[in-house]
């Protein structure tokens, strides 16, 4: 890839320059390591501008509450967790929410924030119940949030 970048080759000469502006985990800080630690295994493979956005949060990230900051690393634990094809649909999904009306995507939050009020055991049931018009809920994933990307 760098001769295509050296010599013009168009078609790779973008990611090249793409990586560059993007650290690799080595070049992370301690801290930035520390708070993207559950990223670690695939940083290397995520697009340039996935790390970006990772980064930007390790910025923030000092100033967050306890509590979200708790939060952030639940959800990269999940989703690093999550098979690559899983990753396309939690994408997609959140891609549909954001095309949503404003009034739409307000009242699909406050269910989801009343579900996440419910027990353990009756969330559990929620997501082991097939959905009408759909085939059986993927391993368990089904009724998560998408993460935000």
């Amino acid at each position: 890839m760098l001769a295509s970048f050296l010599y013009g080759d168009p078609a790779h000469a973008g990611e090249v320059h793409a990586q560059a502006d993007t650290p690799s985990w080595a070049q992370l800080s301690p801290e930035q390591q520390k708070i993207l630690a559950p990223l670690q295994q695939e940083w290397n493979r995520l697009e340039p501008d996935r790390r970006k956005r990772w980064l930007d949060l390790a910025t923030r990230y000092p100033n967050l509450s306890a509590e979200r900051q708790l939060r952030i690393q639940q959800r990269m634990h999940e989703w690093a967790s999550l098979t690559p094809e899983q990753r396309t649909q939690a994408r997609e999904r959140y891609k549909q929410l954001r095309q949503l009306p404003p009034e739409k995507r307000q009242q699909l939050h406050q269910r989801w924030q009343e579900y996440q009020r419910l027990p353990e055991d009756k969330r559990q049931r929620l997501r082991e119940k097939p959905v009408p018009g759909s085939a059986a809920p993927e391993s368990g994933k089904r009724g998560e949030k998408p993460s935000p990307r």
